[in-house]
């Protein structure tokens, strides 16, 4: 029958062990023990991490030769004897730090940020005047190679070079008037004739007239000059009279 079966299972899970040496420790018990374990001796990475989250984290920008404040927290699993050791330990850091710390300043680091930026921009105007510099003289090497003719080695000029090409614009010949006259084009293709002899009577006569008028201007800045030192003078005798 069932209910028999029942309770004889249950009869036989409640019963005492037939050898206790040999009884196996039950699952929880076992996780029990060696958690308790683990505390009484925690693992040193998981200590260092605990160590490293205790220390002290800076909120905000420190002043050059400030010694941070630390903050003590006793870690997951440490014994009461390192932590107190390791409170020792970091306080008397602090204490040699804070006596051996350089004498502060706290006008000198106010102004230091000031003298930095002068200096940056200092430094970014001096660049942009070198950039400006370099492409002046870019510039002008590629402005100086426009006008540089490239002559092969060994080449030999014999004569002057031709035009080939039209100047732009009107040429001398079409700046009189808009019309192209026969006559023109007729003096252009003819050569140039030579100016006809002068007669040494036309040449004398022609002499003496360029002598008479350089002559005849000569007189005339020579009055000229004569009245302004006249001028001059009367002015200056006005001055002198007394009042």
């Amino acid at each position: 029958p069932p209910s028999f079966s029942l309770r004889k299972e249950d009869k036989m899970d409640n019963m005492k062990p037939k050898h206790p040496d040999e009884q196996e420790i039950p699952f929880r018990l076992r996780e029990l023990m060696r958690s308790r374990e683990a505390m009484k001796r925690p693992d040193p990475g998981k200590r260092r991490a605990a160590e490293k989250k205790q220390q002290p984290k800076s909120k905000g920008p420190k002043a050059q030769g400030d010694v941070p404040t630390p903050k003590f927290r006793r870690g997951k699993g440490e014994s009461e004897r390192s932590y107190v050791c390791r409170m020792e330990q970091e306080v008397q850091r602090v204490l040699f730090l804070t006596k051996n710390q350089l004498q502060r300043e706290p006008e000198k680091e106010a102004t230091a940020p000031e003298k930095s930026k002068r200096k940056k921009e200092f430094q970014n105007k001096k660049l942009e005047k070198l950039r400006k510099k370099k492409e002046e003289k870019k510039e002008a090497m590629l402005e100086k190679s426009l006008f540089q003719d490239m002559v092969a080695f060994g080449e030999v000029v014999t004569q002057p070079p031709t035009i080939t090409s039209r100047p732009r614009g009107r040429g001398p010949t079409e700046q009189a008037g808009w019309k192209q006259l026969l006559l023109t084009s007729r003096l252009g293709q003819s050569p140039v004739s030579p100016a006809a002899p002068v007669s040494m009577a036309r040449r004398r006569i022609v002499e003496e007239e360029r002598a008479r008028v350089i002559q005849a201007y000569r007189d005339i800045q020579r009055r000229k000059q004569q009245q302004q030192e006249a001028e001059r003078g009367s002015a200056q005798a006005g001055r002198r009279v007394p009042c």
